[in-house]
């Protein structure tokens, strides 16, 4: 029997938003992340996968589920939440444009979960209520402007038999 649900969750959203021709496969591509990236060398554009915060110090917030048990059954109902960060940069002190292209990572993450008709390969009823939690952080630094757009995607999913 699956414990959760989470970890496939992960790596659904991770492999679709790789192939997506709206972010990992767009041109300039977004660079996908799971989890933080292991480099120190920024992507101009990025969306990370299980980071609450790309600018933390100590490491990210990854995900959540809560789960709670339904009928006489062992079946479960599993709310999973997942952390994600889209991120731009510029060598510019142009901080709309750094806005305007970490909404539009978010945008495009948007549009494929609300188009996903397979269940999240068939690891959620759905995603409900979907992105939520929009927070944004910018900075001026000395190598540019950089905006962070935070975001939870939030599903929901039944484990047993």
């Amino acid at each position: 029997m699956t414990t959760s649900r989470l970890p496939a969750l992960i790596d659904y959203l991770v492999n679709a938003f790789t192939a997506a021709a709206t972010l990992g496969a767009a041109t300039p591509p977004v660079s996908v992340f799971d989890g933080p990236a292991t480099t120190a060398d920024p992507a101009p554009l990025a969306l990370h996968v299980g980071v609450d915060d790309g600018f933390g110090e100590g490491p990210p917030i990854s995900a959540t589920s809560e789960q709670l048990r339904t009928g006489l059954a062992q079946k479960r109902q599993e709310t999973v939440t997942i952390h994600c960060a889209a991120i731009a940069w510029a060598g510019t002190d142009d901080m709309k444009t750094v806005r305007t292209a970490a909404f539009a990572i978010l945008a495009a993450a948007e549009d494929l979960i609300r188009a996903n008709n397979d269940g999240f390969g068939g690891n959620a009823g759905g995603a409900v209520p979907g992105v939520s939690g929009i927070t944004l952080t910018q900075n001026n630094t000395s190598q540019g402007a950089i905006a962070q757009v935070a975001f939870t995607v939030t599903f929901l999913s039944f484990i047993g038999s």
